[in-house]
């Protein structure tokens, strides 16, 4: 066995450390997985607006249908028709009433943002101006159409329809039906 002399030292294997940092190839496969992921972010943003569009034109056309199905029972509460006046036209009863009326047309008809000089939503004259009785086209709601379809079931009971036709976010023509009844019972069950 051989002692260390004082002259000689032991040997040591010395093993130089890594520098620190990283390689080319570490930031290549980092910066691909950033731009996947920030990719990824960008779709779901798009697909979120994409969504809310079509909710917002959806709930949009449900408010134009339930509004229009509440104007009627709104005319016959407050007497400016009568039970009998709500009617498409060739079906009016105008016995009675204050005022004749022609009735709400069938077929599709422009949605407007104006009654019309009759004050009623939903009639032939909508996009007519009453101070000029010109025709306004910029009143009526672009992409929108509608439909009433009244049909009496009854002497005192009638089926309201309203089936509206809309542009999707998408570009497609829907289609949507809401239905109510209405009674000849002007009387409001909220007193």
């Amino acid at each position: 066995m051989q002692a260390n002399s004082p002259n000689k030292r032991p040997t040591h294997t010395e093993q130089l450390a890594p520098e620190a940092g990283v390689t080319i190839l570490e930031m290549a496969v980092a910066t691909i997985i950033l731009s996947v992921g920030l990719f990824a972010l960008a779709a779901s943003i798009g697909y979120a607006i994409a969504v809310s569009n079509k909710g917002r034109n959806l709930t949009n056309t449900k408010l134009v249908a339930v509004s229009m199905l509440e104007q009627m029972e709104t005319l016959r509460n407050t007497g400016r028709l009568t039970f009998g006046q709500i009617a498409n036209v060739g079906a009016v009863d105008n016995t009675n009433a204050t005022r004749n009326f022609e009735g709400f047309p069938t077929g599709f008809q422009p949605v407007s943002i104006n009654p019309g000089p009759d004050g009623i939503f939903g009639t032939s004259d909508d996009l007519i101006d009453p101070t000029t009785n010109q025709t306004q086209s910029a009143w009526a709601m672009s992409g929108c159409s509608r439909e009433i379809v009244i049909t009496n079931l009854s002497s005192t009971l009638k089926r309201v329809q309203v089936t509206l036709q809309y542009q999707d976010s998408g570009g497609q023509t829907r289609n949507l039906v809401a239905v109510s009844y209405l009674n000849d019972d002007t009387r409001s069950n909220f007193r």
